[in-house]
C-alpha cells in the first residue's frame, strides 16, 4: 500500500506544474473544454484473472499443509482424512475487466467522474488421481471508483491525461473449495479500490477513441466514448 501511495504522489507531482497555469499560460492550440460531458466504455487485461492467480499460490501452500497432515496422521495412526485432491483443470475461461465511465470536464484541465469496473474467471477442477472433473470455481470483481482526470494536452483531437482514483470493491468466489458441497457456497468480500492512469489518450472531438497504460483496472486499456 506505502508504494501505491508512493506512486500516486509522483503522479500529482509530476504533473501538477502544468495543471497549475492559467489560461493564458498555455499553448496556442490549447482546446477548453469546461463544462463537457464524457461517456465511454473501454475492455483492458482481465484483472479477475489476476486475483485467481494469486489464490492459486494459496491454493499451493494448502496442498502442501495437507500433506504435512496427512504424514503426521499415518505417523500417529489416525485414519486419513476425507478430503478430495482438486487442482485446476487449465481450461481457465476469463472475462476482461469492463469498464463504463462517466466524467465532467470542470475545468479545462480537470474531469471529475465515477468509473464502474466488472471481471470474472471460471476455473474447472479435477480430481488430481483419477482426471475426473469435480466442479467450477467463478470468481467474479465489481468495483466503483470515484476518478479524478487531469487534462495536460488538450488539442482539437487530441487530449492526454492522468488520472487518480479510489472506491470500494467486491470481490465474490467459491474458491478454495475443498469438496463439491463446498464449492455450492460463496464468499463475497468488499475491499478499497484504488485506481492509478499513468498515461490516458483521447482522439477524437464529440465521438472519441480512448487508449490508457498504468491502470490498476485494466493495465492496458482501449475504448471507445462520447463528448458532448
Amino acid at each position: 500500500m506505502k508504494k501505491l501511495y508512493a506512486l500516486l504522489f509522483l503522479v500529482v507531482s509530476a504533473t501538477f506544474p502544468l495543471f497549475s497555469q492559467s489560461e493564458s499560460d498555455h499553448h496556442p492550440k490549447w482546446v477548453d473544454y469546461t463544462g463537457t460531458h464524457e461517456v465511454d466504455v473501454s475492455v483492458g487485461f482481465p484483472t479477475a484473472r489476476i486475483m485467481v492467480s494469486i489464490m492459486e499460490m494459496g491454493r499451493g501452500f494448502m496442498w502442501l499443509n495437507n500433506l504435512a497432515g496427512d504424514i503426521l496422521d499415518d505417523i500417529e495412526g489416525n485414519p486419513p482424512a476425507n478430503r478430495v485432491n482438486a487442482a485446476s483443470s487449465g481450461d481457465i475461461c476469463a472475462v476482461p475487466n469492463l469498464r463504463a465511465e462517466y466524467g465532467y470536464n470542470i475545468l479545462s484541465w480537470l474531469n471529475l467522474g465515477l468509473a464502474v469496473n466488472y471481471s470474472s474467471c471460471s476455473n474447472p477442477m479435477q480430481d488430481m488421481d483419477t482426471g475426473m472433473y469435480l466442479w467450477t470455481e467463478n470468481s467474479h470483481m465489481t468495483s466503483v471508483t470515484v476518478k479524478v482526470r487531469f487534462y495536460w494536452l488538450n488539442r482539437k483531437w487530441v487530449r492526454m491525461y492522468s488520472s487518480l482514483g479510489a472506491g470500494v470493491g467486491v470481490f465474490n468466489t467459491n474458491m478454495m473449495s475443498y469438496d463439491l458441497e463446498d464449492s455450492q457456497s460463496y464468499v463475497t468480500s468488499a475491499f478499497f479500490a484504488p485506481d492509478v492512469c499513468l498515461v490516458g489518450l483521447t482522439v477524437g472531438r464529440k465521438v472519441y477513441g480512448r487508449i490508457e497504460w498504468g491502470s490498476i483496472f485494466g493495465g492496458l486499456t482501449a475504448g471507445i466514448g462520447c463528448r458532448f
